[in-house]
């Protein structure tokens, strides 16, 4: 969700990757649990868990509130009860959050012999919510939209028959994409056999929207829902308000939530916001709790927080298009002279320091160890590079979380041999930013990076991959172009995962590490903080891939 919260047990995530292997980025293990075996309602509220209003403490991380651009948890989390696509998951704690269920489909595809080709049959009936019937063609129509708007997720659709013509022409249509509105089936043809395809359709970019919507941010417009709520209102960095949505008649697995409202208030400050659910002023802190009230926290409301490990990374870019990183030498230093622990020292020690790419509930994960904390190997490789002098921007936003790995980073890089210095930037316009080519961010943050969805590829493809680098909405910050490890992501991309490929993959982390494409530093726990009359034995559900599930919420009594 790149998003750069994604959720759930550090267990959960390993055994559905073990069997079946989700830009998200937030700031936020079992210590106050997850619950992973907490009952929860399956096809939706019954009468005595609804209430008038979820109100929920937000930062002000949101990017877009439209499905084909936006691409951070917050804005996922918020979206995820409103825009529905073909493919979904189980709205449950634990390894089942990661099994895909049939969403605006009748049933999961049938797929042909040789895995390029996958048939859907649309439920019967559906509207949107201005009521407005949902169309097999609006799915052809919502995913060209994607490459119209330059959407950060059209990537993941270009290996549909036609699709990558349609973006280079914007002319025609995708080809690869046969609908018959009468017979409400959809026929979509790859270009060969995705092992992760399914997972890609389950993704906010492939959700619903009506055929005509413009190609243009939609957010403070509105696009119709096809969930159980939709968007009432939208004010950026100040309001979201979302309502039941009044065409919703249910699907199987899609809870139709328990609150009547949900309200999303923009506190900038992380204590102010916090203090606004220990006064009961708001029901949920969606801001990780201020490193320096932790304790306070655990001392005196250990019953309303609740921590977990969800698959994650932080990282720090390093754009090898751009001097000084355009040198492996500079790429090997910083890895060198960055002090991981630390990193996890300013994360209040909820944190675990990594060199890997992929997060260690993976099956295909096996640790790296190349990098030992050596400043002055790291000032050797400076003066080897020839770049000792050099001026470096270092990028990150305010949020204390992204902006205190950024002020070490730039005390790291002075200390080695450059002249640093700090550019903030707003949560809401830091991604945006840093992932428009005409910025040139030659190093910075990367706010935690959550699987889009669970497979290994969901990791590698956005974050180093070459075919994933775009002029805005970039994903590949580093823009990482290694042909054998494009070459190597191509080749398993067609592969389904087996032990075999288990350790291919593994290779594949190595390889990222062995070029430096980036720094990894840690894997990070994060934090949900609750007002006291939330109901966390019943209705907590922490999802594998959108945290906390908003619409699963309830109050005790």
């Amino acid at each position: 969700m790149n998003r750069s919260k994604a959720i759930a047990g550090a267990l959960a995530l390993a055994a559905v990757l073990g069997v079946a292997l989700i830009l998200l980025l937030r700031d936020g293990g079992d210590e106050g649990s997850a619950r992973d075996g907490a009952p929860v309602t399956a096809t939706g509220a019954t009468p005595e868990r609804a209430f008038p209003e979820l109100r929920v403490a937000m930062d002000n991380g949101i990017d877009y509130l439209d499905p084909g651009l936006a691409y951070t948890v917050q804005g996922w989390g918020i979206m995820f009860p409103v825009h529905l696509g073909l493919l979904s998951y189980r709205h449950v704690n634990g390894p089942d959050g990661a099994t895909l269920i049939p969403a605006l489909a009748e049933s999961l595809p049938a797929i042909s012999a040789d895995r390029r080709r996958y048939r859907f049959t649309l439920r019967e009936g559906l509207r949107y919510s201005n009521g407005n019937p949902v169309l097999a063609s609006d799915f052809k129509s919502s995913i060209q939209r994607l490459f119209a708007i330059d959407s950060p997720g059209a990537g993941f659709f270009t290996g549909i028959e036609g699709a990558e013509r349609f973006a280079e022409t914007g002319r025609g249509d995708i080809g690869g994409i046969v609908v018959d509105d009468g017979e409400r089936s959809i026929e979509i043809t790859l270009v060969e056999p995705q092992g992760d395809f399914l997972y890609r359709l389950a993704t906010m970019f492939a959700s619903f929207v009506p055929a005509g919507t413009d190609d243009t941010d939609q957010s403070t417009e509105g696009i119709p829902a096809t969930g159980p709520y939709m968007v009432e209102s939208y004010s950026p960095s100040a309001l979201v308000s979302l309502v039941r949505n009044p065409e919703w008649e249910g699907i199987e697995g899609i809870p139709d939530g328990n609150p009547d409202k949900l309200t999303f208030t923009v506190v900038d400050d992380a204590s102010a916001a916090l203090d606004s659910v220990v006064d009961g002023d708001n029901d949920y802190l969606f801001h990780q709790i201020p490193r320096g009230r932790l304790a306070e926290v655990r001392r005196e409301h250990a019953d309303r927080l609740r921590l977990y490990t969800p698959a994650n990374v932080y990282y720090y870019f390093l754009n090898t298009r751009e001097p000084p990183f355009d040198r492996l030498e500079v790429r090997q230093a910083v890895n060198h002279a960055v002090d991981r622990q630390e990193i996890v020292r300013l994360y209040a020690g909820l944190a675990t320091p990594t060199q890997n790419v992929l997060p260690p509930t993976y099956p295909q994960y096996e640790q790296i160890d190349l990098y030992d904390h050596d400043v002055e190997r790291a000032r050797a490789l400076v003066r080897e590079s020839g770049y000792a002098g050099t001026s470096v921007t270092v990028w990150g936003n305010s949020r204390d979380t992204i902006r205190a790995p950024a002020e070490y980073l730039v005390e790291v890089l002075n200390e080695i041999g450059f002249e640093a210095e700090l550019e903030i930037v707003d949560p809401a316009l830091y991604l945006p930013t840093i992932g428009d080519e005409r910025t040139r961010a030659q190093t910075g943050v990367a706010n935690a990076f959550l699987q889009d969805y669970p497979h290994p590829l969901s990791w590698f493809e956005p974050l180093v991959g070459g075919s994933r680098i775009t002029a805005t909405g970039n994903t590949n910050l580093s823009n990482a172009e290694v042909p054998e490890l494009d070459e190597k992501l191509e080749e398993l991309a067609r592969e389904p995962l087996t032990a075999e490929t288990n350790e291919e993959w593994a290779e594949v982390d190595r390889l990222v590490l062995q070029n430096a494409l980036l720094a990894p530093l840690v894997n990070r726990q994060f934090t949900d903080f609750f007002a006291g009359d939330m109901d966390l034995e019943s209705c907590y559900v922490s999802h594998v891939l959108y945290q906390f599930l908003y619409s699963s919420a309830c109050k005790e009594g």
